[in-house]
């Protein structure tokens, strides 16, 4: 298959979501807090929209990933990703153009080690917004007037490698 001819993403005005204390966002009435921990990756902590609390925590709690065959007795074995590895341990550092478009912010988290000694993982979180297409349209048929809204949405991921 022949690749495809880049696709770029521009902002010229920049980003609509603001951060305030390191890891509070804001975005179209939406706020929320970004954490980062060794065993569940991103937790969104107090969502609310237009000052009114939508939810308080949110994360990745357990993936149950089958690797074995689905026959007796195998099929009652399988890893528990998050809780057996980590899935923020296993984070990794995302790069411009390959896991995010456009006006893109970038978080690192700090984990600590074995040994409970600190340590960074670079851009282990990527935020950016994206074009989603037209969410409405609607042609006045009278007069032949057309008006359309397109649809965005907040990105916000990282990427583990278990």
């Amino acid at each position: 298959r022949q690749p495809m001819k880049p696709l770029d993403v521009t902002q010229p005005d920049g980003a609509n979501f603001n951060v305030a204390d390191g890891r509070v966002v804001t975005w179209d009435g939406w706020s929320v807090r970004l954490g980062f921990n060794y065993r569940e990756g991103l937790v969104i902590h107090d969502a609310t929209f237009e000052g009114r609390s939508v939810m308080k925590r949110a994360s990745l709690v357990e993936m149950a990933v089958p690797y074995a065959d689905p026959n007796p007795p195998f099929e009652r074995k399988c890893a528990f990703d998050v809780g057996d590895y980590g899935l923020g341990y296993c984070a990794d550092s995302l790069e411009l153009g390959c896991d995010c478009l456009g006006h893109i912010r970038y978080f690192d988290a700090v984990l600590c080690d074995s040994r409970g000694e600190p340590y960074v993982t670079k851009k282990a979180i990527c935020m950016h917004e994206e074009d989603m297409g037209v969410l409405w349209k609607h042609v006045e048929y009278r007069n032949g007037h057309n008006e359309a809204r397109r649809a965005r949405r907040l990105v916000v991921s990282f990427v583990a490698t278990v």
